[in-house]
């Protein structure tokens, strides 16, 4: 199929002769007219009107006019079309009668000899074709005008035009719409010391008087829990995606009994808070830490109620290692037996510091709440890094692909999730549709082995003329990329 890459209905090659090599008292200038460059099937044809009517040309005087097509690289392939001989009168004659240096005249290809008949109209109409050559299909490939008025060959000759031939394939990389995944949540931690009845698992969320005389309110730690709530979805975009309690028991009493009670409050916690906010029973989890011997280490180390060896010796029971409650239960007993801690434990630790140590501590983790792409279009302004890259992408698909502002979308998207080979895909794809191939390059290293990512490598090395290894990677992706096997399809 005849496929037109030139059409060129009036384009002007001023200044085309040197006025030294002409008249010198003549502003010459030839034009080239009507330039048709077109692939037709193995062939390159080319058709053009040489328009001598400006051209006033010396009796002795003669111009030797070439078109030639060059690759435009550094291997400097080039195929020179033939060649038009212009002559002024004597110099027609003397080609007619054979009389001209056959050295030079030979070492041209002549399409056609013209005698320029100075003041009048004339056009010489030129067409020519030549195989096609793979690097005719290079990005920089084009078609320059040669001519020489010395006699001195075509390396001497000067050259007063280029037009690219425009054969380079355009292969179409592919965007990759990211997947669904959990949106970003932002985390609000928080401490409260909520109290249960000794040896139950009961919340009491209203002041309450234990069997034993104790009496209980937890309506100032449950507030603190109330208010970090509130506060975390004070912004009316987000709303809660978990609500995570872990309850912590002190040591004492055995290791099983200390799992039951704190995971049996850390639960009865959850149910609470769930119910109070209407959140559903997997938003709100919970999980129990049996012994809290980590915050005692802390206790320990900051205490100045304690001597430094008994700091030392508090300290190696506590570090000493435990593969399982058996172990942790005979930490307690050596507590509460042992001559170097005895007392302290009786004073101090069990009526001091374990009570401390029965803590719930909670994460509340916020996200935005379900919108509209055009709603998300206003939150990538003000707090992207709420979103998810797929959010990120439906946003960039309100605009025109390639525009300004669909392009500043996907560098949004790769400044927030750098490390994403699809963030890094579609920053590539971005890149080559404006023309940026270095940056392509660089993302295209962090973009992953998908076949989006071998694709755009293809069309990186289809746009710099490597054809082979735009091959390779077109091949590798096109059994899974319908751009690809079409890609394939357009290379030479």
């Amino acid at each position: 199929m005849k496929r037109y890459i030139h059409k060129c209905k009036a384009l002007l090659l001023a200044a085309m002769f040197p006025l030294s090599a002409i008249a010198a008292d003549l502003p010459s200038a030839g034009i080239a007219r009507n330039i048709d460059l077109h692939r037709a099937g193995p062939d390159m044809r080319l058709a053009l009107d040489l328009v001598l009517d400006s051209l006033r040309l010396g009796a002795d005087h003669q111009i030797y006019v070439t078109p030639m097509i060059n690759a435009g690289t550094a291997d400097s392939s080039r195929v020179a079309l033939p060649t038009v001989l212009i002559n002024g009168r004597n110099m027609h004659y003397a080609y007619e009668r054979g009389s001209l240096r056959r050295d030079i005249v030979d070492s041209y290809d002549l399409a056609a000899e013209v005698w320029r008949h100075n003041g009048r109209p004339q056009t010489y109409a030129y067409a020519h074709a030549t195989p096609m050559r793979r690097w005719m299909f290079g990005p920089k490939a084009f078609l320059s005008i040669v001519y020489d008025t010395c006699g001195c060959g075509l390396p001497a000759g000067r050259e007063i035009v280029r037009i690219p031939l425009g054969l380079t394939p355009h292969p179409r990389a592919a965007y990759i719409t990211p997947e669904v995944t959990d949106l970003p949540v932002q985390i609000h931690e928080g401490q409260a010391r909520v109290q249960f009845e000794v040896d139950r698992t009961e919340l009491h969320p209203e002041p309450y008087k234990c069997r034993n005389g104790q009496r209980i309110d937890n309506r100032e730690q449950l507030a603190i829990i109330y208010d970090s709530i509130r506060y975390a979805t004070s912004d009316p975009r987000v709303e809660i995606a978990r609500i995570d309690i872990c309850g912590y028991a002190s040591p004492e009493s055995p290791y099983h009994h200390n799992d039951y009670l704190a995971t049996n409050r850390s639960r009865a916690l959850s149910e609470y808070i769930g119910e109070r906010f209407s959140l559903p029973a997997d938003r709100c989890t919970y999980s129990a830490v049996p012994e809290n011997w980590g915050e005692f280490r802390e206790m320990v180390v900051a205490s100045d109620e304690i001597t430094p060896k008994q700091r030392a010796d508090l300290l190696e029971l506590i570090d000493a290692p435990a593969y399982g409650p058996s172990d942790y239960d005979a930490k307690e007993r050596t507590l509460k037996t042992d001559p170097r801690f005895a007392s302290l434990y009786r004073s101090l630790i069990l009526p001091k510091w374990f009570p401390r140590l029965r803590a719930t501590k909670f994460a509340i983790s916020t996200r935005l709440k379900p919108m509209s792409d055009q709603q998300l279009a206003a939150i990538i302004e003000t707090d992207p890094q709420l979103m998810s890259l797929n959010q990120m992408f439906r946003v960039a698909r309100l605009y025109p692909e390639g525009s300004p502002e669909f392009n500043r979308v996907i560098d949004i998207a790769l400044k927030y999730y750098p490390q994403s080979p699809v963030a890094n895909l579609n920053a590539a794809v971005a890149a080559i549709a404006e023309g940026d191939y270095d940056r392509a390059d660089r993302l295209l290293e962090s973009a992953g082995d998908s076949p989006e990512a071998y694709n755009a490598r293809g069309v990186v090395a289809t746009h710099r003329g490597d054809f082979d290894a735009a091959r390779t990677l077109f091949e590798r992706a096109a059994p899974h990329l319908k751009e690809a096997a079409r890609n394939l399809d357009e290379l030479p």
